[in-house]
């Protein structure tokens, strides 16, 4: 058995979801509830079609049990009934059986419409010269031969059983030669039919509807796992604002005293700030913004930081014509303050932080702050953690997959520089 066998066993054992089986179903099509061609279809098929087998069978036989055995038409009963049980009874379990051997979706396609294939070969093979043979011995073994020893030939409907004329046997193998092409057409497809040959557009559909299924069911997770991302993000933003609101406005309550001029300055900086900040940091986190939106947010809040610390400077350096890319909300914010914090505070002296932006060679986006701050070795930076760096990097996989990323490095002029690049499409 392949190293595929154990979860398409699995598979097979399990109900199909019902949002490709439906709800509802009666005795009739209950079995339509399991994957085609597994053990359960084929069980409940199999009763479902023995119940209407069997009385058909009864129907053509019990009003002939009072005649005589050598005007009963047995030959005819025994022919229909293995033209009837035994494609019903072998196709589903032989299907059944391909399907547990746990097979690659090609070569389980191939194998199963091989076994349909074999049964209608194979009834229309005993048709063709099995079916006479085995009227000839019934009709011998209860007496039904004419003085040659030929069988004598009845025609047979549900219920009436006809007796030809004498001598009229070769007028009815005559009358039905024209049609003989017919009969072994219809006699195929009634056999594709009763060995479940429907079951094979069905195994089509169930495999297309188990993908298609598989992506809906993926999307809902990267939805539902983004959606829990942004609301990570805003509780953050939510946390972080007020915390940052207090430290500022204890910085301006101390510089009243010592520098009112410098106090004043920091209160018309967080006012830019804060006109620039709020309206973006109270929305979701899901709704893509340009490069000049965060620009301006990072602006303000740079320049807030070197109104409290006079010893930090700054500039930005981005081209007119990137003003305008998509840029993912609330992520540059989030490395001016780790900038600020992780080397702009613990770095004593003068300390510089500079925004730059380009397009990659990729046809991408590139946007770094870097600082000549305290470096790596300073904190936690070294290891690339810390929270929200991690949620910058679980948000740019969920919207972008592979082709973005968030990458930290040692800053040529001392310090560190973190990259943030995206597509621009």
């Amino acid at each position: 058995m392949s190293s595929l066998a154990s979860p398409l066993l699995q598979a097979l054992d399990q109900p199909l979801p019902v949002e490709l089986s439906g709800s509802g179903h009666s005795w009739l099509t209950r079995y339509r509830a399991w994957p085609v061609f597994s053990p359960a279809w084929a069980r409940g098929r199999t009763r479902v079609w023995l119940a209407i087998a069997l009385p058909l069978l009864a129907a053509v036989v019990l009003p002939l049990w009072d005649r005589p055995l050598a005007e009963l038409p047995l030959g005819a009963v025994a022919q229909l009934a293995l033209q009837l049980l035994l494609p019903l009874l072998a196709g589903p379990w032989l299907c059944a059986r391909v399907r547990l051997r746990g097979l690659a979706p090609q070569q389980e396609w191939w194998a199963l419409l091989a076994v349909m294939a074999a049964l209608v070969l194979a009834l229309l093979a005993f048709h063709e010269w099995g079916a006479e043979p085995l009227k000839q011995w019934v009709a011998e073994s209860v007496g039904a031969v004419d003085d040659s020893g030929k069988r004598k030939r009845v025609k047979m409907a549900i219920g009436v059983t006809v007796i030809p004329p004498e001598g009229s046997l070769e007028s009815v193998a005559r009358d039905t030669a024209p049609t003989r092409v017919m009969n072994t057409f219809s006699s195929a497809v009634a056999t594709l039919w009763l060995a479940g040959g429907a079951g094979l557009w069905g195994w089509r559909r169930e495999r297309a509807g188990l993908d298609a299924l598989a992506r809906e069911r993926e999307l809902a997770q990267a939805l539902t796992r983004r959606r829990e991302a942004e609301l990570r993000l805003s509780v953050l933003a939510a946390q972080v604002e007020p915390h940052f609101l207090f430290n500022t406005l204890a910085g301006v309550r101390s510089a009243i005293r010592t520098d009112p001029g410098r106090a004043s300055d920091m209160i018309d900086r967080l006012v830019e700030y804060l006109r620039a900040a709020i309206p973006r940091l109270r929305g979701d986190g899901g709704a893509q913004a340009s490069l000049g939106d965060q620009l301006e947010i990072v602006r303000a809040y740079l320049s807030l930081m070197q109104a409290r610390m006079p010893r930090l400077s700054f500039a930005i350096d981005v081209p007119a014509e990137l003003l305008d890319a998509p840029c993912p909300p609330l992520m540059l914010i989030s490395l001016a303050e780790n900038a600020v914090k992780h080397g702009a505070e613990p770095k004593v002296g003068p300390v510089h932080i500079s925004v730059t932006a380009r397009r990659t060679t990729e046809g991408g986006l590139a946007i770094s702050v870097s600082d000549d701050g305290a470096g790596f070795d300073a904190d936690a930076r070294a290891a690339g953690g810390g929270l929200g760096l991690g949620n910058i990097r679980e948000r740019l996989q969920q919207m972008h997959g592979g082709r973005a990323s968030l990458a930290l490095r040692a800053s040529p002029a001392g310090g560190v520089a973190a990259t943030l690049t995206v597509p621009l499409d």
